[in-house]
């Protein structure tokens, strides 16, 4: 098998169904892919990179990349990281759209609206992301790939039923699948429902807020002919009574449907792929419900509400992409206090945030050599209403920031661009060299132009510290660099790359020097607020992942993972960058029989951030534990164990505790679950 392959297949599990007429992208010889594929029911000699049902919250999948992670603030509320960018520098592509969060803390990050038994794969661009995987992909890029009804397939009837049981905290889950179809039409419908208690530490103790009631489902529907193809999609999530220990609120209810329109037609060597998208979110969360709080004048329920709409119109041809892309996103968020109804606060209000871009993509291919090459040009807009608070007429320093930020000019605009080079060097048969540079940019989020009271709302930082936005942020300009290699020989796989990346105006908070936003953070218990500003900083690291083939029943793989960040002003470290790390996954299969142990060791992470107030964590490694029967083709019964060891820990990107009443201490770093078994059973017909 020729390197160039090797590096984009390493120890992928991969069971997408395209037709080849309609292959969702086009070919990008230069670039790995890391694919995450879901649950099947097909043995495989390698648990690299394979995802569960097991847990609620996709994102957990990310940890089975090299270079990605997690910052996890609640059970279903875990954010992407890769290579210590999170939140929206990492560009989020699911089924083709752009996902809103309707909560500006990011309890319902773009991970939480999918649905696990509806993914068909998760990609991780790996090293530097091409401008064609997103609008923003400075932090890199993750593309979801949901099932969609499948045409022809043989079958007029097929589907998917999971069942799963956790013993720790009683979660359970239900979901089931089912596809339709004839020779040109074809029709998929799914419902799922996950339920879990709060769970016990590997010391025992319940750690509170932890709970969640997930349901979603919906369905597509497609028509395909010869040349040409047509579908429609609808997908409807509610969550409720769920935790964020890590936040300030837990979720109350998220409420959320999703729409999209899509196409492709094919002509004279030239594809044509479209889809338009609409969503409507409704998000509510509050602080006594779910946690204790004797104090009813403390009381706050948040309303918030995202309504969002994209396009993305993409022709190729040959080696060339030519694509036109956008969404225009708008925010509401209003605090109350159900025991004063006199107490109101207009967080933000009609807050617009628009991204519009065009770009081109190049993949030349020359003997030895393939490249990627592309330009994406951004037209960044955003806007807000006025703003208001109950108790401006009472506090002169509320009344002055709700004055000033009435009275300014709140429409912004700049343009941004991002500029990749990706090459691979054929070497030898058993060797590929690649390197990529580039330059990203990103405007300032919704949050860091327009939270102009000291809040908390903050897309999820989870520091505990209040911020203030800045209107007139400068955007973010990354000058990137990755050098890798990919080798194969005798059963052994290996690819190890190295990046750096300089950040000038990278968007950081800065202890505020107004005094009116240190007076009215006292009042919430914060004498050093932040202040969003442009500061610069350096990230660089390694990561790895390898594989190799022991005989025909046994294998081994793994990945690691190391990414050091570093303000360029001061001596202070980057907030919640993930220690280095590593998995091993020893991989079995024989006749009905597979199983996997694996082991995720975490080194101490003594960088940490002084300005946000971050703790440093103890190392640790977990082993986890799963075995497959495979009754029939059709049926496998799944018996397992997550931290097989019952091991205290915390992960360093856990966050601290925010619930009073809970066995963990407020301020404490909040311990992982501990020893899981679990029984799943999955049938496919």
């Amino acid at each position: 098998m020729q390197c160039s392959k090797i590096s984009r297949t390493l120890a992928i599990i991969f069971s997408v169904t395209t037709t080849q007429a309609f292959a969702d992208d086009l070919a990008t010889n230069s670039i790995e892919v890391i694919t995450i594929a879901a649950p099947n029911i097909a043995q495989s000699d390698s648990a690299f990179a394979e995802g569960n049902l097991i847990m609620p919250d996709v994102a957990d999948w990310l940890k089975t990349v090299p270079g990605a992670n997690i910052n996890k603030n609640g059970p279903i509320t875990g954010i992407a990281q890769y290579r210590g960018m999170f939140a929206d520098r990492v560009a989020k592509n699911i089924a083709g759209q752009h996902i809103v969060s309707a909560g500006p803390n990011a309890m319902d990050a773009p991970l939480t609206y999918i649905n696990p038994i509806m993914v068909q794969s998760v990609e991780v661009y790996r090293g530097i992301a091409p401008v064609s995987a997103g609008i923003d992909t400075l932090g890199g890029a993750i593309k979801v790939n949901l099932k969609n009804a499948e045409v022809d397939t043989g079958a007029r009837l097929a589907g998917d039923l999971a069942l799963s049981f956790n013993e720790l905290n009683d979660a359970s889950t239900f979901a089931g699948d089912i596809n339709i179809n004839n020779k040109h039409n074809a029709a998929l419908l799914y419902l799922t429902e996950q339920n879990g208690n709060n769970y016990q530490d590997g010391a025992g103790r319940t750690i509170a807020a932890t709970q969640y009631n997930k349901q979603q489902y919906g369905g597509d529907l497609r028509h395909q002919q010869s040349n040409w193809q047509i579908g429609f999609s609808w997908h409807h999530a509610k969550t409720e009574d769920a935790g964020t220990p890590a936040l300030p609120m837990d979720i109350d209810f998220i409420d959320s449907d999703r729409y999209r329109l899509d196409g492709a037609f094919q002509l004279s060597g030239w594809q044509l792929r479209w889809q338009l998208g609409y969503q409507d979110a409704v998000h509510g969360m509050d602080n006594f419900s779910q946690r204790n709080n004797n104090h009813s004048g403390q009381y706050r329920y948040n309303t918030t509400d995202a309504k969002s709409r994209d396009y993305k119109f993409l022709l190729s041809q040959a080696d060339w992409l030519f694509g036109l892309e956008s969404y225009n996103a708008t925010h509401n968020a209003v605090i109350t206090n159900p025991e004063n109804m006199m107490f109101t606060i207009n967080n933000f209000n009609q807050v617009k945030n628009q991204r519009n871009s065009v770009f081109v993509e190049w993949t030349p291919s020359h003997g030895q050599f393939s490249h990627t090459l592309g330009l994406r040009i951004k037209d960044n807009r955003a806007d807000a209403a006025q703003v208001a608070h109950s108790m401006a007429m009472m506090n002169p320093n509320i009344k002055a920031l709700r004055d000033e930020f009435n009275g300014a000019k709140r429409n912004v605009s700049d343009t941004t661009f991002d500029l990749a080079l990706n090459s691979e060097y054929q070497w030898h048969n058993n060797l590929a060299l690649n390197y990529a540079l580039a330059i990203k940019q990103r405007a300032p989020s919704y949050q860091e132009r327009y939270l102009w009271l000291p809040m908390q709302a903050t897309g999820g930082l989870a520091d505990g510290k209040t911020y203030v936005g800045n209107i007139h942020l400068r955007h973010e300009s990354a000058y990137q660099v990755n050098v890798g290699l990919a080798y194969e020989q005798a059963g052994f796989t290996v690819a190890p790359q190295v990046f750096y990346q300089q950040i000038h105006d990278y968007i950081q908070g800065t202890p505020a020097t107004d005094m009116r936003v240190k007076m009215v953070a006292s009042m919430m218990a914060d004498n050093s607020p932040l202040t969003f500003t442009n500061i610069d900083a350096t990230l660089y690291g390694m990561d790895m992942n390898w594989h190799y083939r022991l005989d025909n029943g046994f294998s081994l793989s793994g990945i690691v993972s190391y990414v050091k960040g570093k303000r360029d002003d001061t001596n202070d470290d980057l907030y919640r960058i993930s220690p280095l790390n590593s998995r091993i996954n020893l991989h079995y299969h024989q006749q009905n029989w597979q199983s996997n142990l694996a082991i995720h060791a975490y080194a101490a992470q003594r960088h940490v951030s002084t300005l946000n107030n971050e703790q440093a964590t103890a190392g640790y490694a977990v082993i986890d534990w799963q075995v497959d029967y495979f009754v029939s083709s059709g049926l496998v019964l799944r018996l397992g164990a997550n931290n097989l060891l019952d091991r205290h820990y915390s992960d360093h990107l856990g966050g601290v505790n925010r619930v009073k009443g809970s066995e963990l201490a407020i301020g404490e770093k909040i311990t992982a679950m501990g020893r899981n078994i679990y029984l799943a059973i999955d049938y496919q017909f």
